[in-house]
């Protein structure tokens, strides 16, 4: 469960600043709308720095590319950058202009961003990053176990994908939809809970083994592509804008209000659905042909994870 606390840790504090605003970006000044908030470039420069700082560690013990390959430091380094892409291109403005944008910083922050962080088995890197000095008897180490009890019950197939379905369905209701965009708070609370559902829902996916979690993920996996699916399929074929913070808004995209939604629309339902299907055919073919690891592995080491070994 280290990473998925340490992960959403590192949203949660960069996403105060994701509110976008009442101000709307027009085509000649987009690529002029980038988001330079230290707090977001200072947080994800702090991950990469732990991501490193751990695995050359590691590497110091164990040898070069063991317990973390160079396909998982590729996944990391690419998950960290399409989190740059989501939180300080321009991307994150124009989704206070455009509600096809919007949904695309989402689609980055649920299906992308989380799948290639965890590939690159940041739980490792990070806790050969933390001080020797955490211990069980620690402060740290006893804040630590209740969070890490309750990572794992929620990071089993079914409550992982109902958190997950119901952040994808409560969040995109029109009413706490808008009202996250009007509020930074609350759009705070929005992407935290979009991030942080994907991780537990990923993980799932990723770490599913033996031949019943394999079984239970898929299923899922499968529920989460039907469901999301429909609601994709709502938005697009609704006959009036649903969403009526950005009316007025997307003329000079050349866009009526509800094109931009029936764009948004097929973003979710079929990008964002291809994703999740290839999660099912993935597991489908797992559950055919087990295999002992979802990514290539560079090579064992078996004591990658005692710097935490007493936190369990």
């Amino acid at each position: 469960m280290r990473v998925t606390v340490l992960l959403l840790a590192l949203v949660a504090g960069a996403l105060p600043v994701l509110a976008h605003g009442p101000d709307p970006v027009p085509p000649d000044a987009f690529l002029r709308a980038w988001s330079f908030d230290p707090w977001v470039l200072g947080l994800l420069l702090a991950a990469a720095w732990g991501y490193r700082r751990g695995t050359r560690r590691l590497w110091a013990r164990a040898g070069l590319w063991r317990g973390i390959g160079r396909a998982h430091m590729a996944a990391f380094v690419l998950g960290l950058a399409v989190l740059v892409i989501a939180l300080v291109s321009p991307l994150d403005r124009l989704g206070g202009t455009l509600l096809s944008a919007h949904m695309a910083q989402h689609g980055l922050l649920v299906t992308i961003a989380p799948v290639l962080l965890l590939l690159g088995k940041p739980g490792v890197a990070f806790a050969w990053a933390l001080p020797p000095g955490w211990s069980r008897g620690s402060i740290a180490a006893l804040t630590w176990r209740p969070l890490a009890k309750a990572g794992l019950w929620l990071s089993r197939p079914f409550p992982a994908a109902t958190l997950h379905g119901l952040a994808l369905w409560i969040w995109h209701a029109p009413a706490l939809f808008e009202a996250a965009v009007e509020r930074e708070w609350l759009h705070t609370l929005e992407h935290a809970t979009f991030f942080g559902t994907a991780l537990l829902f990923w993980r799932v996916v990723l770490e599913a083994r033996s031949g019943e979690r394999i079984g239970l993920a898929l299923a899922a996996a499968f529920a989460t592509l039907m469901h999301g699916g429909l609601l994709g399929g709502l938005i697009t074929m609704a006959r009036r804008p649903l969403y009526g913070w950005y009316e007025g808004l997307t003329a000079p995209w050349g866009l009526t209000a509800l094109d931009d939604q029936q764009l948004a629309g097929l973003l979710m339902w079929v990008p964002m659905g291809l994703v999740y299907f290839g999660a099912c055919l993935g597991l489908a073919a797992r559950l055919i042909t087990p295999m002992d690891h979802p990514f290539p592995q560079g090579g064992r080491v078996d004591g990658a994870a005692k710097p935490l070994r007493g936190l369990r």
